[in-house]
């Protein structure tokens, strides 16, 4: 009885900081329909060898996501993601800016999952310029959700090399 006893001590003292770490990883969502976004995402799986990145995929046309989803702000019609947000107290958001809006898919993704309470950090991917009257409206979308946004960074991708944005990336994280 004592060995056996002595064995579920022994495994629960190994396996409570694997559960709390489990429950502390970071989940980083993008969606990239140019490939900027996802040199993004890729520098921040880089950084954080132990975060889980999912692509979110749509296949809507570029024409009638920026020209019908955009402008009458609708979401998106996303291939489902096999997540359990749950697992995660962090989540990284990377989306690319379309009409000073966040896509429609990422917008999709910040209306229906459960991101409530979480600490999410945002990057934005813009080809040029994403004004504070855009990100005023993000961080709007944002609270009244309910969803803590921790940080708001902006990558310029517009005539940037590949190294570049991911300069970029680093430099965000640094601060």
């Amino acid at each position: 009885m004592k060995k056996k006893i002595s064995a579920i001590l022994i495994l629960a003292v190994f396996l409570m900081p694997l559960c709390a770490y489990a429950q502390n990883q970071t989940l980083i969502m993008y969606y990239s329909k140019t490939g900027k976004t996802n040199i993004v995402a890729e520098e921040l799986k880089a950084l954080m060898p132990d975060a889980r990145i999912v692509e979110i995929k749509s296949d809507i046309g570029i024409m009638q996501a920026v020209m019908w989803q955009q402008l009458f702000n609708r979401n998106a019609c996303n291939e489902p993601i096999a997540v359990d947000i749950e697992k995660y107290a962090q989540v990284i958001l990377c989306s690319p800016i379309w009409l000073q809006k966040i896509s429609s898919p990422m917008r999709t993704i910040i209306n229906t999952m459960p991101l409530k309470g979480k600490q999410v950090q945002m990057f934005v991917v813009c080809a040029g310029h994403f004004g504070e009257g855009g990100q005023k409206n993000l961080k709007k979308q944002l609270t009244s959700k309910e969803i803590n946004l921790k940080s708001l960074s902006i990558i310029k991708s517009g005539n940037k090399t590949d190294e570049e944005i991911r300069e970029q990336v680093r430099e965000q994280l640094k601060n």
